[in-house]
């Protein structure tokens, strides 16, 4: 087991280890006049921005100097997802896995680290932009911009590849074989572009992935954190339930997890439709329009279905904060229920909060079922 990420980071980046009780970075409610930015200067930026990340273009990597496998991984292992080939064979061997055999997290990954990074980029944009006009979705993007923008290069890559491997290499494959004429070399050669572009289509769709996965826990981690810190600095809590707290670190949380995990797969469907409709117009001519017309038409059945399951979906969220609210209130007057003997009151509440909920997720059900069926019909 390695040692510690905040131990990591302070060690390779030279980041002070700060507790969360005292933050290094002022209160965002505090008054202009008394704000002061602690300026951040590690090693890693003044030494290059993307050194590290540049690093990973480099075929092959034989360095151990780092502690997880993945930051010594080169491109070939990063994309096909090599430096996890020890953790699989031990998993292979022994059958099970434990937390002694899983890898410490690695210090870019660490959230204090990432939390540093995500404060200064607000406290930017709080001196741009001021405190009325500040975004914290433009913090976001901006935390993530370069990474994203890789990701979305590989999708364009798995996109184009995986068009012109069946639409123009196998088609001239298929032709090849109906001619009278067959020239060897000409067919090798339409066979090796195929399984050119199907290991490129392959391997950028991975990247993709591994790219978007550390990303998501970078920004997941960084905002919890961010979170945490506001949280902590709050004098008081009135304002705020229990209930809304655990789902900032837990429901709020995944969704900005899965928001960049999956964000960049919007880019690639202008181009799939760009291609795929030329492609039908050349050879079928206007006719084709009439058939891709039908995809079209069912995105507003399937916009409509999704607004319904974030409304219900919200609708849920609250009906939980309700019923947490109204446990904590019984966990903490316990003492009070048993001695003026108000179990059955207290039943009763409790009874008709689970009766709201599972309306509502039965309804929050029905509504994915919904989507997942027109989404189905547009797939097939």
């Amino acid at each position: 087991m390695f040692p510690d990420a905040l131990e990591a980071v302070g060690r390779v980046e030279g980041l002070p280890l700060t507790s969360p009780a005292t933050p290094t970075l002022p209160d965002p409610d505090e008054e202009e006049g008394q704000r002061e930015v602690v300026p951040w200067t590690s090693p890693r930026r003044r030494a290059g921005r993307y050194r590290h990340s540049l690093q990973i273009l480099k075929p092959f990597r034989i360095t151990h100097k780092h502690q997880h496998p993945v930051d010594n991984a080169g491109l070939f292992s990063f994309m096909t997802l090599h430096w996890l080939t020890p953790l699989a064979r031990r998993a292979h061997k022994t059958s099970s896995l434990s937390t002694d055999d899983v890898w410490g997290l690695s210090c870019h990954e660490a959230s204090e680290f990432n939390c540093q990074r995500l404060e200064n980029l607000w406290y930017d944009e709080l001196k741009q932009k001021g405190k009325d006009g500040a975004s914290l979705s433009r913090v976001f993007w901006r935390f993530c911009q370069t990474r994203m923008l890789v990701a979305i290069f590989s999708l364009l890559i798995t996109m184009v590849t995986g068009f012109v491997g069946p639409a123009l290499l196998v088609r001239a494959l298929l032709e090849y074989s109906q001619s009278a004429e067959a020239w060897l070399p000409y067919g090798l050669s339409l066979v090796a572009g195929i399984f050119l572009m199907e290991l490129m289509r392959s391997w950028s769709l991975a990247l993709m992935w591994a790219v978007n996965y550390r990303t998501a826990a970078r920004l997941r981690g960084a905002a919890l954190t961010f979170a945490f810190h506001k949280i902590l600095r709050l004098r008081s809590t009135k304002d705020i339930s229990a209930g809304e707290l655990i789902n900032i670190c837990s429901s709020d949380g995944q969704r900005v997890y899965e928001a960049v995990s999956v964000g960049c797969l919007l880019a690639g469907g202008p181009l799939v439709g760009i291609l795929g409709l030329s492609y039908t117009a050349y050879f079928l001519g206007p006719t084709a329009l009439v058939g891709s017309a039908i995809f079209i038409f069912f995105y507003p059945a399937m916009m409509l279905a999704s607004r319904l399951t974030a409304y219900f979906r919200k609708k849920c969220v609250l009906v939980t904060d309700q019923r947490v609210r109204l446990m904590n209130e019984i966990l903490g007057c316990i003492k009070f229920i048993k001695m003026y003997c108000l179990e059955n009151a207290f039943a009763q509440n409790i009874h008709s909060e689970c009766l709201v909920t599972l309306v509502r997720t039965h309804t929050h059900t029905h509504t994915l079922g919904l989507y997942c069926f027109f989404s189905g019909q547009v797939t097939w």
